[in-house]
């Protein structure tokens, strides 16, 4: 963990252990600001699914990847920043419809993207080099 008490980075290896990490990083990170455990709820679940998406199709090798999360905490908002090396893919893309049915009849997947618009109040994505770089902002309750 590196960064001053405004922004502060967590580098994780793109493994699925790892994800545990970042949720820890959140929560201390909220909790020392004093942001809304649900503030830090909704960041938890967006980046969960977000660096999922990430170390589950973003690499086409096996070797070990660094993901740096940083987190900053503004006036009235929190930024969460993901910089990764993996293939490119900007997560604001057309998502599809959320699928009809029963919970049981339906495929898996498709969802989580959906989520992650819908908790966040901005998300940007730019691809620098080699790197993916997605932002995510989230307005803290007044």
């Amino acid at each position: 963990m590196s960064g001053t008490s405004d922004r502060i980075t967590l580098a994780v290896g793109n493994t699925i252990a790892e994800m545990a990490k970042v949720a820890d990083f959140v929560d201390q990170f909220c909790a020392a600001h004093g942001i809304d455990k649900t503030v830090s709820n909704d960041l938890n679940l967006c980046l969960d699914e977000l660096l999922n998406n990430t170390i589950s199709y973003g690499y086409e090798d096996q070797n070990r990847h660094s993901i740096a999360v940083s987190l900053a905490r503004g006036d009235d908002m929190v930024v969460v920043e993901i910089e990764d090396d993996g293939r490119p893919f900007d997560p604001r893309g057309p998502i599809a419809a959320v699928p009809a049915g029963t919970l049981q009849s339906r495929r898996i997947g498709g969802l989580g993207r959906h989520f992650v618009k819908t908790l966040v109040d901005e998300m940007d994505y730019v691809r620098r080099g080699r790197f993916n770089v997605v932002k995510i902002k989230k307005r803290l309750p007044p």
